[in-house]
């Protein structure tokens, strides 16, 4: 119904009549005569100005949504429909008429609609808490409460576990269960500070949120924006649960880009989130205060929607029309990273889940400069890397070494010659890692979020060791994430295969003539390769990779040198990096497709093996690329991923599928011959 108005269009009152006149009698002197009075009405309200005036700041500061409800309760036609509708109501005549009628907890269900029954019980649930620790009346009275056997039984059990000099400094005259009962009254007062039903309109500036994730002042807060128990509230932690393991898991599972001190959201801007956007949505109800932790606030909750997805759609309108919030926030739902076992073992398949809100920005900070410098150094590498295999041919190495003898004469010098056999071999690595990026720029721009620039990592093995691309801002689920890092990886293994192939065929078919002109590398890093040797084995034949297990094969392994044809040596070195890429480690393109795979924490259970096996097979002379790469990544891609910002569905079978050929494809890759 729309606003409901007298003749003089005043918004009036409907539904529930008035409460009865009291008729009350008055004696008034005068002659010595008595005259009974008429029946007058005579309102039950006896609120001072000043406590008027709070409940009514109290009921404009609460949500829309709560605001239209009880404004129903209490009799007054509202479209919730028309924005704004509720703001054009009278709130002093409703603080009166709630205050008179004593409305209950009960009386807002019965008159409620929901979609479900369980949204329903939700919902008495929440407003029973309310009610629980905020007395159950509008005078304050409370009756002295009443306990079960069980309780006391179970509070002398508590004090049995204290200390007798610690029992005696608090009473020395009370046995164990008078001492019960009295702690038990206390703890039931703490629940019940204030009373009737505005003591669900807290004050919000009440309670606020330390850095060490304390709330102060709870008891005098309003229940509405407090609904959980006073413990869960001071520790901010659920009950049981340390105070410092949430903040440390969080340090452990997110990179420190997500803690950006000037970053932090101020908690307004959180409360503003949670009652305006969050509640209003009824998408996620909260069974826990926001917690304070590293970077912003964790929000436990039972998420009403069918997906994570589809909680992120609703939240994402909402906070689009909100321009507090549009540019101030971020906020991912997430896996409980420490989540109360106190209640039972937790269903792997049913996690906790949990509201991460934290500032607007979590990518990693630019860094320009150094990134241009690195990338600079990565390219001086990679044109070094195209020479150096032309140098490995002792024919073209005694002519370069002619030419600098007749430099050092000071005779002109032109090794131009040099740099036109090197450039084929270098344009072609670079294209192929050029593939590589534009995979991952394709899945970006199709995922819709943004990434940087690649920084080409230098290397003096294989020319750059990897290229880093940063998320700008964050994929929508774990799908996107696991597209995007895949396919950087695949798709250049894929072009490496086939040009080392197209690159070995050449060689093959070329003239004796033609071979003696080819660039090389030596056997012992061709044998660094269990795919890429393997091709070269099939492609030349002769078993032209086979070494004798003697002093004098040792030393046929570290001096051989295989000419091939530039296309080859730049497939091949490139096959290597794009599989080196994807060894799940960290924020690699691997440990990116490990964390959307089995999550935060097995991601660093698979990262821990990952490096172990790397340093084994690099230490023991496997593999010096796969040493070189090892201290890489532990120096400067260890941490994991920025937060998804739907970190609670899981990956499709079909992308699984994908990531474990490219998986494959590495370990053939990245394993030594034998």
């Amino acid at each position: 119904s729309q606003l409901i108005t007298n003749e003089n269009g005043e918004i009036k009152p409907v539904a529930p009549p008035a409460p009865a006149a009291k008729k009350v009698s008055t004696t008034i002197a005068a002659d010595d005569s008595t005259v009974q009075s008429q029946p007058i009405t005579v309102s039950k309200s006896t609120l001072s100005s000043e406590a008027l005036e709070d409940r009514v700041q109290k009921f404009n500061e609460a949500p829309e949504f709560m605001r239209i409800l009880v404004a129903k309760i209490a009799g007054y036609g509202v479209d919730e429909n028309t924005p704004g509708a509720v703001d054009r109501l009278n709130a002093t005549d409703i603080v009166l008429k709630l205050y008179d009628d004593n409305i209950g907890y009960e009386d807002i269900i019965r008159t409620s609609d929901f979609t479900d029954e369980s949204e329903r019980e939700e919902a008495r649930r929440m407003l029973e808490r309310a009610y629980e620790q905020s007395g159950d009346g509008g005078d304050n009275k409370q009756d002295k409460p009443k306990f079960t056997k069980e309780q006391i039984q179970e509070k002398v059990e508590e004090l049995d576990q204290i200390p007798t000099f610690l029992k005696n400094i608090y009473s020395k005259e009370l046995n164990d269960t008078e001492m019960a009962l009295m702690l038990l009254e206390e703890d039931y007062e703490n629940k019940n500070k204030k009373g009737g039903f505005f003591g669900m309109f807290g004050d919000t500036q009440k309670g606020e949120i330390g850095k060490d994730g304390e709330r102060m002042d709870v008891e005098n807060s309003g229940s509405f924006s407090r609904l959980f128990s006073p413990e869960d509230a001071l520790n901010g932690t659920s009950a049981g649960m340390k105070g410092g393991d949430l903040p440390f898991m969080i340090e452990s599972l997110y990179p420190k880009s997500t803690r950006k001190e000037d970053e932090t959201p101020d908690k307004r801007l959180v409360d503003a989130f949670m009652n305006d956007i969050v509640a209003s949505t009824n998408s996620f109800i909260p069974n826990s205060n926001p917690i304070s932790v590293p970077g912003g606030y964790i929000v436990r909750g039972t998420n009403k929607c069918s997906s994570g997805g589809e909680l992120i759609d609703k939240l994402d309108k909402r906070v689009a029309n909100d321009a507090r919030l549009r540019e101030k926030i971020s906020f991912f739902v997430l896996k409980d990273p420490f989540p109360d076992i106190e209640d039972g073992i937790i269903d792997p398949f049913n996690w906790p889940q949990v509201l991460f809100i934290t500032g607007p920005n979590v990518a990693r900070d630019p860094e320009v400069i150094l990134r241009t410098l690195i990338t600079s150094l990565g390219i001086a590498t990679t044109w070094y890397g195209s020479i150096y295999p032309f140098l490995s041919n002792s024919k073209l190495l005694d002519k370069a070494n002619e030419a600098m003898d007749l430099s050092d004469a000071g005779m002109p010098v032109d090794m131009s010659w040099l740099s036109d056999m090197s450039i084929p071999l270098f344009l072609t690595f670079i294209a192929l890692q050029l593939v590589h990026e534009v995979a991952h720029l394709a899945v970006a721009n199709s995922k819709k979020f943004e990434i940087s620039v690649p920084t080409l990592v230098p290397s003096i093995l294989s020319g750059i060791t990897s290229s880093i691309t940063t998320l700008k801002s964050s994929p929508k689920n774990k799908q996107d994430l696991l597209e995007f890092a895949v396919a950087g990886p695949l798709a250049g293994m894929i072009c490496s295969i086939l040009v080392l192939s197209y690159g070995l065929g050449l060689t093959a078919t070329a003239d004796a003539a033609t071979v003696a002109n080819f660039p090389g590398l030596p056997l012992a890093v061709l044998r660094q390769s269990s795919l890429g040797g393997g091709l070269v084995d099939i492609f030349l034949g002769n078993g032209v990779l086979n070494v004798p297990a003697s002093a004098e094969g040792a030393q046929l392994l570290a001096s051989t040198m295989i000419a091939l044809h530039p296309f080859a040596i730049a497939g091949f070195l490139s096959l290597f990096v794009n599989a080196l890429a994807m060894v799940p480690v960290g924020r690699t393109d691997g440990g990116r497709v490990s964390m959307a795979i089995f999550g935060r924490s097995g991601s660093q259970g698979v990262t821990f093996a990952s490096l172990l096996l790397m340093f084994a097979l690099g230490f023991s002379g496997e593999s010096d690329l796969l040493l070189f790469y090892f201290g890489f990544v532990v120096f400067a891609q260890s941490e994991l991923e920025i937060p998804m910002r739907n970190e609670i569905d899981d990956v499709d079978f079909s992308r699984v599928f994908v990531a474990g050929v490219a998986l494959f494809l590495t370990i053939l890759t990245l394993i030594p011959m034998q």
